[in-house]
């Protein structure tokens, strides 16, 4: 007979978004820790997408953050801590 166990919807992430989860983990301590940062970006690295991370894990953190390219070749994402 099978076990069922009752767990927290919050804690439950299914699809995609598991990867996603685990691919904004790296950008959401860095949003806890600091106030403003650089994110690097290396070759192959899609820059739309490490902006979305960004823009996600801000959302997950519940704390507003403010980016832009430190260059035109966005190699360099440049991100800092607004509003209360």
């Amino acid at each position: 007979m099978p076990k069922f166990q009752k767990l927290d919807p919050g804690q439950v992430v299914l699809g995609r978004g598991r990867s996603n989860a685990v691919k904004r983990r790296p950008f959401v301590d860095a949003i806890k820790a600091s106030q403003a940062g650089r994110i690097e970006l290396d070759r192959g690295d899609d820059p739309a997408a490490i902006k979305r991370l960004l823009r996600q894990a801000s959302k997950d953190a519940g704390i507003k953050v403010r980016s832009s390219w430190e260059d035109e070749g966005q190699r360099a994402l440049l991100w800092k801590r607004v509003g209360a």
